[in-house]
């Protein structure tokens, strides 16, 4: 692996102010649906499901939130890292190995980035920042990438 320093990384600051941004709205509505499930419902188990529910929404939430926190795709000269802290794993690819970047057509705050391997395998990395800034950062990458391997 190339011991360089990464020159990007990509974040999820958008996707994680936004989760954070709706959470008090979120439990709101969670409060009001368990307020009417047990009080305008004859259900026997109203409680066990407001539990059940509130520890699902919970464990979404903080889901979502590690992957944000603790997920890196780091970007290096001739290829890329994708970290996850928690599970301590690593992916490398390099740019060589893309044979196509698939996002929005249109700039959004974040989105999802499928990338297309030569291999035909895919590789999605969610929850990215600027999608439209980022693939032409990549494809600047790749084009000096094969720039230097033709010079050489």
């Amino acid at each position: 692996m190339n011991s360089s320093k990464a020159l990007a990384r990509l974040g999820r600051e958008n996707h994680l102010k936004m989760l954070l941004g709706r959470l008090p709205l979120i439990t709101i509505i969670y409060g009001i649906q368990c307020y009417a499930l047990l009080n305008w419902q004859e259900l026997p188990q109203a409680k066990d499901l407001c539990t059940f529910l509130g520890l699902f929404l919970v464990s979404l939430v903080s889901l979502l939130y590690v992957h944000d926190k603790y997920h890196h795709v780091l970007l290096y000269d001739d290829h890329m890292l994708l970290l996850f802290e928690p599970f301590n794993t690593m992916k490398k690819i390099t740019y060589n190995d893309i044979k196509e970047i698939h996002i929005p057509r249109n700039e959004c705050d974040f989105s999802s980035i499928l990338l297309e391997l030569k291999d035909k395998s895919k590789q999605t990395i969610h929850f990215v920042d600027n999608p439209l800034q980022v693939k032409k950062f990549i494809n600047q990458l790749q084009n000096r990438h094969e720039s230097n391997k033709n010079a050489a």
